[in-house]
């Protein structure tokens, strides 16, 4: 029978906590999810006593706790450990572990015995951290072991680990797992408050949402999955931009895209727009403005100065593009291998790139028969399910163009389009960008490359040593090279 070693029962603290339920067993590892960082501070600063609740009752190891003995107990019993250590930089390693452990008398420790003690536990629990370093030089991974250990050493049974998972590495995260997994042997509980995207899934025993001030989920990890957790967590904002999503492109306000006088280290006062509705072919005659152009539209170059006039509103181009933000895809050469996931069905393809615009939206299960009547007659209906690493060059090219079909960009910068070696692929990428200027989406076409240039129609602008120049001019450069 599992050992209840804390609960806390309608806690409530002025405008953000309302209800909240908790309840923490021995060796049991729980990820705590807020929806609001307010409330996940208040919460924390209530549950390692720092903070009084204005209403609730709290129980350790099943004892009602006296509201005036409430903060000393939590403070005994819970341990809060985040990327801001508490440890003290200006004394030794061990001083920091031992000099506030109940047993010790007076104000300083010796040093001699406590190290060695240190190291005997770091052995047990097969942490590599060097005892000879100072404080202010470790990392916040060791600080973190550290603490741990402190923790151990207090007898607290509880801790509570918050705002780690940005700061460490992908190596240390599965090191203080295992460490984890190690003290919850030894009867410690610990909380894991991070954002839902870091859920560990192999060491979590339970997920609890927190949401608008509310326990509003306490779920067994063995009985629901990240898309269960992602729909209860963020449902009223699924919902309430379902129907923005639906009205597509009939909102879309705007006449295209145009780039004004864009200087950068190369390029000078280069100047073009293209339509709503419209194919665009931008040739570059030579490498370096073909580099300039295209990075400084994947927003990988600096502009010195210039404006982006995207529809109706006008932005200095400060320094970068900013992508998505400014509602501009690229697609580039053979996209399927840069842009798609490959272990993923080509439904979860589609609606990821969604998910940008309006948060959750591909979680949602009927808003995917919105996708299949949309792209009615491009894809196949046996290709949604299959991954993508199963499917054809073909249908890779159509879920790479149906992605920005449905997310309708201001503009669709595609750089060599016509670059994968497959004929098939080639006919396809061709026959999408038709569509999407069917749709009425713009459509920019960068290439160096003159069988590209004409393997398609639209209109062409022509670009030599970074800076626009005539059909005239290039034909006369193309022609006295030949």
């Amino acid at each position: 029978m599992k050992r209840e070693r804390l609960r806390i029962e309608n806690i409530r603290k002025g405008n953000l906590l309302k209800r909240i339920e908790l309840q923490v067993f021995e060796g049991e590892i729980i990820h705590c999810v807020f929806d609001n960082i307010q409330e996940k501070t208040s919460f924390l600063d209530i549950l390692t006593g720092s903070q009084k609740a204005d209403y609730g009752r709290v129980y350790y190891e099943e004892k009602g706790i006296p509201e005036k003995d409430t903060a000393r107990v939590l403070k005994r019993r819970v341990a809060l450990i985040s990327r801001e250590s508490r440890l003290i930089d200006s004394v030794s390693m061990e001083e920091n572990m031992f000099l506030v452990r109940p047993q010790v008398k007076g104000h300083w420790v010796k040093r001699r015995n406590y190290r060695k003690e240190a190291a005997e536990l770091f052995e047990e629990f097969g942490l590599e951290i060097d005892m000879e370093k100072p404080m202010a030089r470790r990392s916040v991974f060791e600080k973190v072991q550290i603490e741990i250990m402190k923790a151990y050493l207090l007898g607290q049974k509880i801790i509570i680990l918050t705002a780690l998972s940005i700061c460490l590495s992908d190596a240390e995260m599965r090191k203080l797992w295992q460490l984890l997994e190690k003290l919850r042997g030894r009867g410690l509980s610990c909380l894991v408050v991070e954002p839902l995207e870091d859920i560990n899934f192999i060491y979590t025993d339970t997920v609890v949402v927190i949401k608008h001030g509310r326990t509003c989920a306490v779920k067994d990890v063995g009985d629901c999955d990240y898309t269960t957790l992602h729909t209860i967590l963020y449902r009223d904002e699924m919902e309430k931009n379902a129907e923005d999503w639906k009205r597509g492109t009939k909102e879309m306000s705007g006449e295209g895209v145009s780039v004004q006088d864009i200087c950068t280290g190369y390029l000078r006062h280069v100047s073009f727009s293209v339509d709503r509705g419209e194919i665009v072919k931008l040739f570059c005659i030579d490498e370096r403005s073909y580099d300039e152009v295209t990075g400084f539209l994947k927003g990988e170059s600096e502009a010195v100065s210039g404006r982006l006039c995207i529809g109706s509103a006008q932005k200095a181009v400060g320094k970068v593009v900013a992508g998505v933000k400014d509602r501009i895809g690229v697609v580039q050469g053979n996209p399927g291998t840069a842009s798609l996931f490959e272990e993923l069905s080509a439904m979860d393809n589609l609606q990821i790139l969604l998910s940008q615009k309006v948060s959750g939206m591909w979680m949602i299960p009927k808003y995917r028969k919105s996708i299949r009547k949309l792209l009615g007659g491009i894809i196949s209906d046996d290709v949604y399910a299959r991954k993508v690493k199963d499917l054809s060059p073909a249908d890779v090219q159509r879920i790479v163009y149906c992605r920005w079909l449905i997310y309708s960009p201001q503009l669709l910068v595609c750089i060599q389009p016509f670059a994968e070696g497959d004929i098939q692929a080639r006919e396809t990428a061709r026959e999408m960008i038709y569509m999407l200027e069917k749709r009425n989406i713009p459509v920019l076409i960068i290439t160096s490359n003159t069988a590209e240039l004409n393997y398609c129609r639209g209109r062409e602008l022509y670009m030599r040593h970074g800076r626009m120049i005539s059909k005239e001019e290039a034909y006369e450069f193309l022609y006295s090279e030949l």
